[in-house]
């Protein structure tokens, strides 16, 4: 599996909970996905989901990744910064 890095890393924070993470990788935005994501999983969190997969196995960009991961975020309401 590619190790993908980001140049810039996303902190979210749950707007339920308060809790703040810091994702700084492709396969920190797919453990945040797999584990720590909202009940909710919309179309966003479904694109984020397979392009991480790809980018980890080998056959996709991590900027596309980032894209994904973001939009998935925004569609789960948490805070970014």
């Amino acid at each position: 599996m590619k190790q993908a890095a980001w140049d810039t890393p996303i902190t979210l924070e749950d707007p339920e909970t308060g809790n703040m993470r810091t994702v700084r990788t492709v396969r920190q935005a797919k453990v945040m996905l797999d584990r720590f994501w909202p009940a909710y999983h919309g179309s966003q969190y479904r694109k984020a989901e397979k392009v991480c997969d790809d980018v980890l196995n080998g056959g996709d960009d991590e900027t596309k990744a980032r894209q994904a991961f973001i939009a998935a975020a925004v569609e789960a309401h948490f805070r970014l910064s």
